[in-house]
């Protein structure tokens, strides 16, 4: 087998992993105790009407939360590293907007990097885009950064305009 459908594998190990450690446990994301979260919303420049993608282009959004700039090493490296922390389930499509929480369970740790990625293939190596980042300033050449401590709100809205879509990091 090739590298890619190596990488890919364990990928999906790694997210079926991921979504499937609370079981049946309800859903205690606004309130949880012990655990500490980052979260946002993302919101779409145009609303629903203006995604320029057919519907069967996009596999999943994400939000990925880096502790480290992103590279071309990839997602995938950091995520294996324990340097990414990303949505669980892919975010809906064709919104206005939609609410994303991470779990971060290394306490306190500088995000220096949170993106939405927008995956239009199987091959998570290659077809992952950004279409939006974090950043305070309003320019998404400039993302900013974030300190996650426990017991505090870590809140992290992200703007996606597709028609200026920022720099791509990988």
């Amino acid at each position: 087998m090739s590298l890619t459908y190596n990488l890919l594998f364990i990928f999906s190990i790694i997210i079926g992993l991921a979504s499937c450690n609370a079981g049946l446990e309800p859903n205690n994301s606004h309130s949880p105790i012990g655990k500490t979260y980052l979260s946002g919303t993302v919101t779409y420049k145009g609303g629903k009407d203006n995604w320029k993608f057919a519907k069967d282009s996009i596999v999943a959004i994400r939000v990925v939360a880096f502790k480290n700039l992103p590279d071309s090493s990839g997602i995938l490296n950091d995520i294996l590293a324990g340097n990414a922390f990303f949505t669980p389930e892919s975010l809906p499509f064709f919104v206005d907007s939609s609410s994303y929480s991470i779990e971060i369970t290394t306490l306190p740790v500088d995000i220096r990097y949170i993106g939405v990625a927008q995956q239009y293939g199987i091959d998570l190596t290659k077809k992952q885009r950004v279409i939006g980042i974090y950043t305070l300033s309003g320019d998404n050449t400039k993302p900013s950064s974030i300190t996650v401590e426990k017991n505090k709100i870590n809140r992290a809205d992200i703007f996606v305009d597709f028609e200026n879509l920022p720099p791509q990091p990988f």
